[in-house]
């Protein structure tokens, strides 16, 4: 006999048990222990506090992991692009400390609800760098990336980035200086049904110098 259902939140016992029937009807009382499970995942953002129109800014991601003591389904990390203040160009996707492979796909703020692909079967072990422009991604003149997130399936307990992702993106010319944007993070997985998800966030503050004065003579 092996347990095949344990109450929510609690692991399987998986140690097999003999158990001796000896007439039709009989009711045997048997014991198994249920581990409690923890489940937690975790990312932080950071970026460049201010900035100035037209220059480039990167944002670093640490801490991105499955802290839980159980595996969880569809584990993802994603980031959510202040589209009013920037443009993605390019992601250096990490190292992950388990064997195995993943996507990069992305959504523009024209294909709707649908995720397009930027890279497929990429390994956990090697560090990528990703053209995500407009230009690389053949996106129409009007068309930019607002999100994109990297799709890892199934992960252990522990998974976790060793070297950290990082995404750098161009700052739009038109911004004027005292204007803040909002970059959002997130990760997570799902475990018995459940989405398990953490969120980081990151402002950054345009500064535009003042133009000087036109210079009057007599």
């Amino acid at each position: 006999m092996v347990e095949s259902k344990a109450a929510e939140f609690y692991g399987l016992d998986k140690t097999p048990i003999e158990v001796e029937i000896e007439h039709a009807g009989q009711i045997v009382k048997v014991s198994m222990t249920n581990k409690s499970l923890y489940t937690n995942v975790s990312i932080k953002k950071t970026g460049y506090v201010e900035v100035m129109p037209g220059q480039l800014i990167r944002y670093n991601f640490t801490g991105i992991a499955n802290n839980s003591t159980t595996a969880l389904e569809s584990f993802y990390w994603r980031d959510t692009l202040p589209v009013k203040a920037v443009r993605l160009e390019k992601i250096y996707t990490g190292t992950w400390n388990t064997p195995g492979n993943y996507k990069i796909v992305y959504r523009t703020n024209l294909s709707g609800d649908t995720w397009r692909t930027l890279a497929d079967n990429l390994s956990t072990s090697k560090n990528y760098v990703l053209d995500a422009s407009p230009a690389a991604l053949g996106l129409a003149a009007n068309e930019y990336v607002t999100e994109f997130m990297a799709a890892f399936g199934i992960v252990p307990s522990n998974f976790r980035q060793v070297e950290a992702p990082r995404v750098d993106c161009k700052v739009l010319s038109k911004l004027t200086g005292g204007t803040q944007f909002v970059n959002t993070s997130d990760a997570g997985g799902v475990y018995n049904g459940q989405w398990i998800m953490a969120t980081s966030r990151w402002v950054t503050r345009v500064y535009a110098p003042s133009k000087p004065l036109p210079r009057t003579g007599y």
